[in-house]
């Protein structure tokens, strides 16, 4: 069964590519490999439903949360599985919240815009197959990479992978 399956007015969303899959890390810091088992959020296809914008027909909950089905989202999340891939060669920034990650893609978007991709990660329990979970909250485009990046802490991210999953505390640097 899939992970995710939508229908928007009578047509089956096509969102194979949001499958839960696995990214292999080869990391220096550790000298071995780890397993990180990646999800994605229906916020990469989605947006927060506003009654008297969106159609009835483009409700997609969220548990408790309507979201609206969002055809740029939707389009742009095609690419997130290579984002994903290049993490590994990437720095991405610690938000101030100390909860998620952003990473902002190269993405030449005609109007300017960014395409930030912000994540979750942490060491993945016992039960699991894999060394660590990443869990893809949102991806959309936005005008400002200075906003997105307000307040962030630049860090690589095989070295947040390797602190992660030795149970390191990683702290925002202090702002001066």
């Amino acid at each position: 069964m899939a992970y995710f399956t939508h229908t928007i007015d009578g047509v089956t969303l096509d969102l194979a590519h949001l499958e839960p899959r696995t990214l292999i890390l080869s990391s220096q810091k550790l000298s071995r490999e780890l397993q990180i088992k990646i999800r994605f959020s229906n916020h990469c296809f989605t947006c927060k439903f506003k009654d008297g914008l969106h159609a009835a027909s483009q409700l997609i909950m969220d548990h408790k949360q309507r979201r609206a089905y969002d055809a740029e989202r939707h389009h742009l999340s095609f690419r997130l599985p290579g984002i994903v891939d290049n993490l590994p060669s990437a720095a991405v920034h610690l938000t101030p919240t100390d909860r998620n990650y952003v990473y902002i893609a190269n993405i030449a978007m005609e109007d300017g815009r960014q395409y930030p991709m912000y994540f979750n990660l942490r060491r993945a329990s016992q039960e699991h197959s894999a060394d660590l979970l990443m869990f893809v909250e949102s991806a959309y485009p936005v005008a400002d990479r200075r906003q997105v990046l307000a307040g962030t802490t630049k860090i690589s991210f095989p070295i947040l992978c390797a602190k992660i999953y030795r149970g390191e505390v990683i702290r925002p640097r202090a702002r001066r």
